[in-house]
């Protein structure tokens, strides 16, 4: 996938390109930093007091095929991140897990969903025919975004936890 520019609702003009796990391990690392509590708790489902490292050391050889993640540019200093969103497949599935978290200051805006979408994209190109996603009960953002996608999906719930299912 090329760079591309995504125009937010309230006219931001964000910049989202390919996750280069080296290269962006601090940046990402720092917005972690960033994050409220509540962002973390929702995403991590627990108080993630440090960034997790064995996910992006996961990236470390993304080959676009089984791994993709995408990250989003804050247009006031580029080399910050302000979003992340990435699958994850394991073996030669048809499915991958889904997951994504954008910034306190950035949420609200749209840049999740749109980013969701190139990803979904990207994962029809390499034969994903499947996305989940585990979400929180109480993390009703992430279930509108993935309600917007339009994607014949199932919920279904185990130890308080939803995983979300698409078929792309």
């Amino acid at each position: 996938m090329e760079e591309r520019t995504l125009t937010l609702k309230d006219g931001s003009r964000v910049r989202v390109r390919p996750l280069r796990p080296r290269e962006d391990a601090p940046a990402l690392e720092r917005m972690f930093g960033r994050l409220s509590d509540r962002t973390r708790y929702l995403r991590y489902f627990g108080p993630k007091k440090e960034f997790p490292r064995q996910k992006l050391r996961r990236f470390a050889g993304p080959d676009g095929r089984n791994r993709l993640g995408l990250v989003a540019l804050d247009p006031g200093d580029p080399r910050e991140i302000i979003a992340f969103v990435c699958y994850d497949r394991e073996g030669e599935e048809e499915a991958a897990e889904y997951a994504a978290v954008v910034e306190d200051r950035w949420q609200g805006k749209g840049l999740g969903l749109q980013m969701t979408r190139l990803l979904v994209e990207e994962a029809r190109a390499r034969g994903i025919r499947h996305l989940y996603a585990l979400v929180l009960p109480e993390n009703r953002p992430m279930l509108g975004l993935l309600g917007k996608l339009e994607l014949p999906d199932e919920l279904g719930w185990e130890g308080g936890v939803g995983r979300v299912s698409m078929r792309l």
